[in-house]
């Protein structure tokens, strides 16, 4: 049990003082790899707990890291340790939630309807196709019809009467 003696306050917690004549970068540089890790995942507001299990350690190493970070950065939370981070990388985004769709391939320039070296396997979208579609379903009438007309020509010159 903490006893206090009379007439004397119990100590209190202070934040950390960073390490003077040291710039932000300088304190962010001496970071471990797993301190860095453990902070971007707390800016994605994970508890200890959760980042433990996704780095495969124990929640109370995963808060020993953290605070060795705050000391080292001298900040007194976590969070503020993470956006120390975030602002020395350039502004770390958070990861898109598992149910965003990636943004659509451009339907323009068309690519061929064929395998090729570089995609074996058809990946065209569904608007390349409707391209595609369009583009068949007109060439070929007017193909037809320009080597029938071509046909009937060169046997109207050959003499020979047509069909």
């Amino acid at each position: 049990m903490l006893t206090i003696e009379p007439g004397k306050r119990p100590a209190q917690r202070t934040p950390p003082t960073p390490t003077p004549g040291v710039s932000t970068p300088d304190r962010v540089a001496l970071l471990t790899d797993r301190q860095r890790s453990y902070l971007r995942l707390v800016l994605q507001n994970r508890s200890s707990k959760e980042i433990a299990a996704a780095t495969g350690s124990s929640h109370r190493a995963v808060d020993k890291q953290l605070l060795k970070a705050n000391n080292i950065l001298g900040v007194p939370t976590r969070y503020d340790a993470a956006r120390l981070l975030a602002e020395y990388d350039g502004g770390v985004e958070p990861l898109p939630p598992a149910n965003d769709l990636p943004s659509a391939p451009p339907t323009l320039p068309l690519p061929l309807p064929l395998p090729t070296a570089g995609a074996a396997a058809n990946m065209l979208t569904w608007k390349q196709v409707a391209f595609w579609t369009a583009i068949i379903s007109i060439v070929t009438p007017l193909g037809l019809t320009a080597a029938g007309m071509a046909i009937v020509t060169l046997l109207l010159l050959l003499g020979l009467k047509p069909l």
